[in-house]
């Protein structure tokens, strides 16, 4: 037997719309943080704010996850080879955890200064311009979620979903650090590093959600009882299938990889057998998410 034919890499390979996506994604997070840490970073010096410190560490560690992004995202889109034949978007994971550490970083630095500036109280002048960090933040973290939101919306890729993620984290993040000046303003003294001390409560929520999605990708997570139902409900829709008799969902890296086992008349001619099983694995894998569909057939009697 001629083994020289016997295909040995997935013929599946990345779109350059996809790349486009992952380059424009991976883009705005490394100007847009690189921008803000600038001006958060010199806010921070200026001032000696707790809460604006907090803000400028968050924005250090976006600016870290923002590289690593860069690399990984690039590294995830490279074509099959021999030594990973279905490519290598297992990659991207690591990449999600990798971020999720930038993150609980960045907590643990605030956390560590709103803790120091609670104890030994660190007074300063709330000035319009200090102010303005924050309002400005909010402004420009709007615009990055809402477009990476949407770009995550066009592709199943977890690294882009957890940045459009902490782009919404800042958000909120500025909006305490904003309160926490203010409060200092009216004369409360603790308000500042009580902000810092709740920013970094937000980051480290933030950080274990993205942590705990990676995870569940890189060992097997099922997928959402709500894609499982449209799944079946996918491979009843062939006219063929009398029953099924195994599903299983699972994640292999960022995408889902399906097991499927249907029973058919157990006197259908083999071609016909073999047109049904490409039928079912066609509209499996055109499911969001679906990256590869295996179907078994099973005789009815």
């Amino acid at each position: 037997m001629d083994e020289s034919n016997i295909r040995r890499l997935d013929r599946s390979t990345v779109s350059v719309t996809v790349q486009q996506i992952y380059r424009q994604a991976t883009i705005i997070a490394l100007v847009g943080n690189a921008v803000l840490l600038a001006i958060k970073a010199l806010a921070a010096h200026l001032s000696g704010s707790s809460a604006l410190y907090a803000d400028a560490a968050n924005s250090a560690s976006d600016l870290a996850y923002s590289l690593l992004m860069l690399i990984g995202l690039w590294l995830s889109l490279r074509p099959p080879d021999r030594s990973h034949p279905h490519g290598h978007q297992r990659i991207e994971p690591l990449v999600s955890i990798g971020i999720g550490a930038a993150m609980g970083f960045a907590g643990y630095e605030a956390l560590t200064n709103g803790l120091t500036a609670w104890r030994l109280g660190a007074p300063f002048e709330v000035s319009l311009w200090f102010v303005s960090v924050p309002l400005a933040t909010v402004l420009i973290k709007v615009g990055m979620y809402l477009r990476v939101r949407a770009l995550s919306s066009q592709v199943t890729s977890p690294a882009i979903a957890a940045s459009a993620r902490d782009h919404l984290a800042d958000i909120l993040t500025a909006c305490v650090v904003l309160l926490g000046l203010i409060g200092h303003r009216l004369l409360l003294p603790q308000a500042d590093p009580v902000a810092g001390i709740l920013v970094s409560v937000w980051i480290f929520y933030q950080a274990a959600s993205v942590i705990r999605e990676a995870v569940g990708h890189l060992i097997g997570a099922g997928a959402s009882p709500e894609l499982e139902a449209t799944a079946i409900e996918t491979i009843r829709q062939v006219p063929q299938v009398l029953d099924i008799e195994q599903l299983i969902l699972e994640h292999v890296g960022p995408e889902l990889r399906a097991d499927i086992h249907v029973i058919v008349d157990g006197d259908m001619p083999l071609r016909e057998v073999h047109r049904v099983s490409h039928a079912i694995r066609d509209k499996v894998e055109a499911l969001d998410g679906v990256d590869h569909a295996f179907v078994h057939i099973e005789p009815s009697d």
